[in-house]
């Protein structure tokens, strides 16, 4: 994900940064959808009176 290897050029080592930060903020997104939606099912499950 972070290619140290050109280091000495900025933008290059700005740029795999900003892709690799991107590419972590995509999977906690996804990963804090799924969850919210596997909770709110859950919850759902749980409670028979709740509103949907």
């Amino acid at each position: 994900m972070f290619d140290l290897a050109n280091w000495r050029n900025p933008e290059t080592l700005f740029l795999n940064i900003t892709n690799g930060l991107l590419g972590i903020a995509t999977i906690v997104l996804v990963v804090w959808i799924c969850g919210s939606a596997i909770y709110e099912h859950v919850a759902v499950d749980h409670k028979p009176n709740a509103k949907q």
